[in-house]
């Protein structure tokens, strides 16, 4: 079958800049979850349930970007608004896999490292909202 081969991959080495306003990032997860409750969701990516946003971190930023986010911070990013992957061996960081991110698709920043593992982590669904006693015939 056409295109059924191993998917390969460009290896960089040393340091890399993208060009203009443009974003590198790595540390994107593409593998398994687990829910607060401790059950895990296996790897999802291409299937209905991994279409979501998605955290990594910023690598480097163009010269031209002049976005309040910057190098080392975390940003989330929608779904699919990144390229493939390129491996990087970077003498600080090691092996990394780099993508050049989509910059107008980049929803939120944080300076911290979130907690996108766990999913329902930061739920509150004490909403105040409708109870399932108030559904009850009495």
């Amino acid at each position: 079958m056409l295109g059924s081969g191993p998917k390969l991959k460009t290896r960089v080495s040393g340091k890399i800049k993208p060009i203009h306003d443009g974003v590198l990032a790595y540390g994107m997860n593409f593998g398994e979850r687990k829910t607060r409750g401790g059950i895990i969701i296996t790897g999802d990516d291409g299937q209905e349930r991994g279409i979501r946003p998605r955290w990594c971190k910023i690598y480097a930023v163009g010269h031209e970007n002049k976005d309040e986010y910057k190098v080392g911070d975390w940003i989330y990013v929608e779904h699919g608004r990144w390229s493939r992957g390129i491996i990087l061996d970077d003498a600080d960081l090691g092996e990394i896999e780099v993508r050049l991110i989509d910059t107008k698709a980049i929803l939120l920043y944080s300076e911290e490292e979130p907690e996108d593992s766990i999913v329902g982590a930061n739920t509150d669904f004490n909403t105040g909202g409708p109870r399932p006693e108030d559904f009850v015939n009495n």
